[in-house]
């Protein structure tokens, strides 16, 4: 490859390809890391433009100085040397922090200048480095997008629920308090907090479900399961991740439980804090979302957009005009898990801290709720835990220690039936994965939906030598797997 790229470039200078090449690493390495963030034509577009784009402009501004200007001319290899590094290193600051770092790249160009004067000659060599560097962010990216166009098996309902006719369709509620734990764990001693918002919750008609968990650690992984109704163990990929093929799709997009709801006559509402499930610019099939996709910027760091969703909830609720019944799923980005920034310790207070906060909001919220919609269903359900008691990042994908596994499972979830739960429909509702199935049945009221309950385990992830692999971490019954 070496020799007739030299070849190719011994008596000519052509930008074109220079610029491609200065851009393409960038661009795999760019969507190599974030490609299901990013995986619309729109996005495609955009970032060709801009990591392939500005290089070719660049490089053909320079081919027009080297042929109008002698002075230029005369250190065309000393300038394409500079050129070539500097054009390279500024896209991958932007590509790798969402900025550009000025001293850093300062440094670099003082470096790269002195580099030239004795280097200049081998510029060519550094086209060559950059596309060896590109195999493996292009091998990537290959391998995202084959494992984004595998058919989704997992997602096909095994009974005929996906028909379900309710007999009632009461408006609908799914608050999302972000990482909210159960009254167990937040009384246990990773969290060691009597927190009166369960009491509250009693008292005001919520039935709370105890030893309630996720069936997964993060917030993809289980609102994609959760809303599919169905355990996907990580997308049944060849490399699972953490963020899930196709999982914003399924969440912000069609799912089962919104086309089951669709079909019942109801009008779907999104109403979020940020644009994290929206990046990807998923096709809306929700009649309202509080987040337009023209406000997303296609550099998301999936925290640009911020909402006060107390504000826009009750602007959905109270411009509505519709006779139709209507669903809302409501995500609070509070308390959210911890970011392992500081002590353990620390972790738990800064957590608690912000329990203090929104159980305010969910009051607030839970109140207008009430008052305007009398006769509504209420859900609280948390996406996962708090994570409180691990120490790392990667440490929630090794530990097997029970406390902390719990601590990433463990989840808040109250529902307020307002009448329409009968008896014992809802005795083997445990995990975020059977909740619509539970829902659905006691409003179709079929009891013969139940006989389908997905498995409760809960799922995670192990890092191996060379890739991930999937593991469960609490069987069906709810006991910690030790192995």
């Amino acid at each position: 490859m070496g020799n007739s790229f030299f070849k190719y470039f011994k008596n000519q200078f052509n930008p074109l390809l220079i610029g491609l090449i200065c851009g393409f690493y960038p661009l795999v390495f760019y969507f190599s890391n974030n490609y299901s963030a990013i995986n619309s034509w729109e996005h495609f577009g955009f970032f060709l433009l801009f990591f392939v784009g500005i290089p070719i402009v660049i490089f053909s501004v320079a081919s027009l100085g080297f042929k109008y200007s002698k002075a230029l001319l005369k250190y065309r290899t000393h300038i394409l040397f500079v050129l070539i590094i500097m054009v390279v290193a500024t896209l991958m600051s932007q590509a790798m922090y969402l900025t550009l770092k000025k001293k850093m790249l300062l440094g670099l160009l003082i470096i790269s200048a002195l580099l030239a004067w004795k280097f200049h000659h081998h510029f060519k060599k550094l086209l060559v480095i950059i596309l060896l560097m590109s195999i493996l962010p292009t091998i990537n990216v290959i391998i995202k997008i084959v494992e984004h166009s595998l058919p989704m098996e997992w997602t096909k309902l095994p009974d005929s629920i996906g028909d379900a006719t309710f007999k009632k369709t009461p408006n609908i509620y799914l608050i999302q308090p972000d990482g909210y734990v159960s009254k167990e764990m937040m009384e246990g001693d990773l969290y060691n907090f009597k927190n009166p918002f369960y009491g509250w919750l009693q008292n005001n008609g919520f039935k709370i479900y105890n030893n309630f968990r996720s069936n997964y650690p993060a917030s993809l992984t289980s609102n994609s399961s959760m809303f599919s109704m169905k355990q996907h163990r990580f997308g049944q990929v060849l490399f699972p991740s953490i963020d899930m093929p196709n999982s914003r799709d399924i969440i912000a997009g069609d799912n089962s439980a919104i086309s089951i709801l669709r079909q019942n006559g109801y009008k779907n509402f999104f109403i979020v804090q940020d644009e994290y499930f929206q990046q990807n610019r998923p096709n809306q099939t929700f009649d309202y979302y509080n987040i337009n996709p023209d406000e997303i910027p296609y550099f998301s760091n999936d925290n640009n957009v911020k909402k006060v969703v107390f504000n826009d909830l009750k602007a959905a609720m109270d411009t509505v005009t519709m006779e139709e019944p209507r669903f809302y799923f409501v995500e609070k980005l509070l308390p959210h898990h911890i970011h392992f920034a500081a002590s353990k310790e620390e972790e738990r207070k800064t957590y608690l801290n912000k329990i203090e906060e929104v159980n305010h909001w969910l009051k607030t919220s839970i109140n207008y709720i009430s008052k305007k919609d009398p006769n509504a269903i209420i859900i609280i359900l948390a996406d996962h835990g708090g994570w409180v008691g691990l120490g790392s990042y990667p440490e929630m994908f090794s530990t097997t220690n029970p406390n902390q596994i719990n601590s990433i499972y463990a989840t808040l979830a109250a529902i307020k039936w307002n009448g329409n739960l009968k008896s014992g429909m809802d005795a083997e509702l445990k995990s975020n994965v059977n909740l619509f199935r539970v829902l659905f049945s006691v409003l179709s009221e079929n009891p013969e939906y139940l006989k389908y309950l997905e498995d409760d385990s809960s799922y995670n992830l192990q890092q191996g030598t060379f890739w991930k692999s999937v593991r469960p971490v609490i069987d069906d019954s709810g006991n910690v797997i030790a192995n």
